[in-house]
């Protein structure tokens, strides 16, 4: 099974899950079994300078599914249009969220209408103030 994790640091599998999907720098893709890695820059192949798109970077990649701390509603339509199941990190620590994955004890991530709701919303007024996390890089 390969799972994808976004990080902002490649450490390998040492490194720490990134606290929002869309903005990570890069997603790195775990074998589950050999544990070996590949990273991957957030961004458009064919456009590497113009941002942050987790959507081209990944919608070719062979994986299985993602484990996150944060992602959006659209993001997360956007990547089960691509087939990939999406996961809710209980840690930063790969790992352990891998093991929590295999044991079955990981939710899965739903559509929650956040924007509306004030979840990883950039509007800070919305109802629920927004994440409590930085969305720059």
């Amino acid at each position: 099974m390969k799972v994808c994790f976004p990080i902002s640091e490649d450490l390998g599998v040492e490194s720490a899950v990134y606290g929002h999907f869309n903005s990570a720098p890069y997603f790195l893709v775990v074998d589950a079994d050999s544990k070996a890695t590949q990273t991957i820059a957030n961004c458009d192949p064919k456009n590497p300078f113009a941002g942050c798109d987790p959507f081209s970077a990944l919608k070719a990649c062979n994986i299985d599914c993602i484990i996150a701390g944060c992602m959006g509603d659209s993001a997360l339509q956007a990547m089960n249009l691509c087939g990939f199941r999406v996961f809710e990190a209980e840690s930063e620590n790969l790992i352990e969220n891998m093991e929590l994955l295999k044991q079955e004890k990981l939710q899965e991530s739903i559509v929650q209408n956040s924007a509306a709701e004030g979840r990883c919303s950039d509007d800070e007024s919305s109802s629920g103030g927004g994440c409590d996390h930085d969305h720059g890089h």
